[in-house]
């Protein structure tokens, strides 16, 4: 299961550091301004949600051996 987490860490970080690479380049109040905020905000609870997966479920896993 570390292998699936990896990727969807690499896949968070990936969408999120792209919707705040372009953020700066885009006009305010603007569709394309809202879409790379939004991807930045995905990006950023996929890599929460994995940090919390890897916290939670795996660390109790090597608690129970």
């Amino acid at each position: 299961m570390g292998g699936a987490l990896r990727e969807f860490l690499a896949l968070g970080i990936f969408i999120g550091g792209c919707g705040l690479l372009m953020l700066p380049f885009q006009p305010p109040n603007s569709a394309p301004f809202v879409l790379s905020a939004l991807s930045a905000l995905i990006g950023g609870v996929l890599v929460g949600a994995v940090i919390y997966v890897q916290k939670r479920f795996l660390r109790s896993d090597e608690d129970d051996d």
